[in-house]
């Protein structure tokens, strides 16, 4: 007679099979995690260092994009009256420092992959500019903070190593327009002032949100990754750089 396996006997092997993945696919998906979240912080130093680089050519002053140079933005640009003129992107400003010769044009921003997150459903939403927010700026995963943005010298921060340069932008993949909550936060830079608390009435809208604001506040298990002053990244939670109490804020280079 051949000898073969019984019926119970390939049961069991493919009940064990079954256990074996069950216990291994959430391991597996949760070191692919691991990887994507370390990739998208290597990104960031990158982008951290190459600032670094630029300023050093430019007196030690941010990346400026804004054509008012305001100390006080917080005030000034309360109600968005001031956001124009718009120089350009402080990401394609440093695309000269990122290691790769290119014009400093978005077209040549969207081929660096070094603004991309591996783990950003839609890094290069095509429809920010065209639907979203018609003739807004072209994005990517990344956000500047919009203190820095009006021509901020390097000795006026406070405290470089906790106040917050870049963070993650909140983008979202599919046809959202049905859903004004789901609808992708589709600027390049975040305007902390603008939040529930200071001022709510004059405010144009809710950038400190964790929902429905500026950024992916839970993008890396509950937390996302960001760039300090000092040109740092470090991964943190939401609450540990921003409460409405006003009790913690790492985004006001003036605090």
């Amino acid at each position: 007679m051949k000898k073969g396996f019984t019926l119970i006997e390939l049961l069991v092997v493919m009940a064990i099979i079954a256990i074996l993945a069950a216990i291994l696919f959430p391991v597996l998906s949760s070191v692919k995690a691991a990887a994507k979240k370390t990739a998208c912080l290597s990104n960031m130093r990158q982008i951290g260092m190459a600032t670094e680089l630029y300023m050093q050519d430019y007196d030690f002053i941010y990346p400026q994009t804004k054509g008012t140079s305001t100390q006080q933005p917080q005030i000034d640009d309360l109600d968005g009256s001031i956001e124009e003129p718009d120089i350009g992107s402080m990401f394609t400003m440093i695309l000269p420092y990122t290691g790769v010769k290119m014009d400093e044009t978005d077209e040549n921003m969207l081929r660096q992959k070094l603004y991309v997150c591996p783990s950003d459903p839609n890094p290069n939403d095509p429809k920010c500019p065209t639907t979203y927010l018609p003739g807004g700026p072209t994005v990517n995963s990344y956000l500047v903070n919009g203190f820095f943005v009006w021509g901020l010298s390097e000795s006026n921060v406070q405290h470089p190593a906790d106040t917050i340069y870049l963070a993650e932008r909140r983008s979202l993949s599919g046809d959202v327009e049905s859903d004004p909550l789901q609808v992708p936060y589709c600027d390049d830079i975040y305007h902390p002032w603008w939040n529930a608390t200071t001022f709510p009435s004059i405010a144009p809208e809710n950038d400190m949100d964790p929902i429905t604001g500026a950024m992916d506040v839970s993008r890396h298990k509950g937390g996302e990754n960001y760039i300090f002053a000092d040109a740092h990244a470090n991964w943190r939670s939401f609450k540990q750089t921003w409460t409405d109490d006003g009790k913690t804020n790492l985004h006001d280079p003036n605090r």
